[in-house]
């Protein structure tokens, strides 16, 4: 890809992001206004099942697809690329209705011995639809990345996440007096219904990007070319299932933690779906930014990587860094400075504020890791990740466990946990990048810039901006600031550079 191509298209998708992003902003802001933080608690002990059973149908797929389908665009064998698409969609079909049939018949055990809240069943069974659905529509969507066609991907999320927002509306307001395990339920159901929508939609695109490209020449068999995906996908998949195993056992710990330190349940409960439905909602909102990056940065780097290209692998890795690192800097010192106003505002909660401030420390951190994950697969090191997820993982299922436990820590020791998983993840994902590559990390440009300007931003927002009545407006003039602090200082220093 061009280095114009490789901007151009991370501009689409991070518009495309932006709107999507701010659509599931919106599904979460309502989602706690309908159903109330407890309701929101609820959901969120449902998500990481469906995101751990999702990994086994389909984890690493989209990423692994990509990566096929790039290098099979650069030799021009879009034969073997149709071919395999058709087959892992076959394979995906069959694989996942095993999977959902094995969910349904331990729905009950699921909700009741692993969860420990039977109240979360029928949220199980409503995710069920969308488990099918997703494992063929990522292979559909892998497809697309890896040929860099980012237009239909970005239309096609949009449409879906306007269909979500609409219709938690309507399930939601349907079942408002079924009790509180329905209306969460409804809200997942949503979810299938939003995922129905996109797989049409892809299989459309699709039929018609083939029906103008068509392909020629030899392929292998369709058992071959299942066999080169999961060569690749299931370390992926391994990593996303033990990482949501990890996930699912942190999520339930939390409460279980917080009722260890002298918290009632429900409290506990109230206090999950506000860390984790609206504050974290909050701080993981700009990396809509990142994802941009991420999607092209995959297939880019392997593209590269292909043909030998070590000085744009290397060029390209450092851009990365340095957007990630303006976005989560810039968004760190916004957080801080003005925590309540933004709980108030979105979740009329200025209580999720408190617990926002407490884990701006580890935004940037986290931010450049998510990075750096994708950079490792975009170079193929695909078990090396799982091995440094496995150990992040461990260490901070661990951590929660030790500091949620402690009374006079209470949520903050999530903070903590947080932190120190982001820092030893980094320095893993670093140290087999220098292994991997000739890299030359731009220190200035990729961190310590963004950090200085950011500084400069919290006095300026905290001092000046804050005094402002319309919050929406100090987010976007706090933004507006930073670009013009920073941007003509990496202007500078780019010239100094070469």
């Amino acid at each position: 890809m061009k280095r114009s191509a490789f901007f151009e298209k991370t501009i689409i998708l991070t518009l495309s992001n932006i709107i999507t992003g701010t659509l599931t902003f919106a599904f979460s802001i309502i989602l706690s206004r309908e159903i109330g933080s407890k309701g929101v608690g609820l959901y969120q002990l449902v998500m990481p099942v469906y995101m751990l059973f999702l990994s086994f149908t389909g984890g690493g797929i989209t990423v692994t697809v990509s990566k096929i389908a790039a290098e099979k665009k650069a030799v021009g064998s879009y034969n073997e690329l149709y071919k395999t698409v058709k087959a892992l969609c076959v394979f995906e079909f069959i694989w996942s209705l095993v999977i959902t049939a094995f969910v349904l018949l331990g729905s009950t055990f699921i909700s009741s011995t692993i969860l420990a809240d039977k109240r979360t069943l029928y949220g199980i069974i409503a995710f069920c639809p969308a488990i099918v659905i997703v494992s063929i529509s990522s292979v559909f969507k892998g497809a697309f990345y890896g040929l860099q066609r980012v237009i239909e991907p970005a239309l096609i999320d949009i449409v879906e996440k306007i269909g979500r927002v609409l219709l938690i509306f309507l399930f939601v307001r349907f079942t408002r007096n079924s009790g509180i395990e329905v209306t969460s339920a409804a809200a997942v159901f949503s979810l299938s219904c939003g995922e129905l929508i996109s797989f049409l939609l892809f299989f459309i695109c699709y039929k018609n990007f083939v029906r103008k490209h068509p392909g020629y020449g030899k392929s292998d068999n369709s058992p071959q070319l299942i066999l080169n995906v999961l060569k690749l996908s299931v370390p992926l998949a391994l990593t996303g299932i033990l990482s949501t195993i990890f996930s699912t056992l942190a999520t339930v710990m939390i409460p279980k933690r917080l009722q260890a330190a002298g918290m009632p349940y429900e409290s506990a409960l109230s206090l999950l779906g506000k860390l984790q439905g609206m504050a974290l909602t909050i701080a993981f909102y700009p990396t809509i930014i990142i994802g941009a990056i991420n999607v092209l940065l995959i297939p880019s780097i392997s593209e590269a990587v292909a043909f030998k290209k070590n000085h744009i692998v290397n060029h390209r890795i450092n851009i990365s860094l340095t957007i990630a690192s303006v976005a989560a800097f810039s968004s760190a010192a916004i957080m801080m400075a003005i925590p309540g106003r933004l709980g108030q505002f979105l979740y009329k909660d200025p209580a999720v504020g408190e617990i926002l401030r407490v884990l701006v420390p580890g935004i940037p951190i986290i931010y450049i890791e998510m990075v750096t994950f994708s950079i490792l697969n975009g170079l193929g090191k695909q078990t090396k990740l799982l091995i440094n997820s496995i150990i992040l993982s461990a260490t901070e299922l661990t951590l929660i466990y030790i500091f949620l436990g402690i009374p006079s820590l209470n949520i903050k020791g999530y903070a903590v946990s947080f932190i120190i998983s982001g820092i030893l993840g980094l320095i893993l994902s670093f140290i087999v990048i220098r292994k991997t590559v000739e890299f030359r990390l731009n220190l200035y440009s990729c961190l310590i810039l963004p950090m200085l300007c950011s500084v400069l931003l919290f006095i300026l927002t905290t001092f000046f901006l804050d005094k402002l009545s319309s919050t929406p407006l100090i987010v976007l003039l706090s933004y507006a600031f930073y670009m013009i602090i920073y941007l003509p200082m990496y202007s500078y220093s780019k010239k100094q550079y070469r």
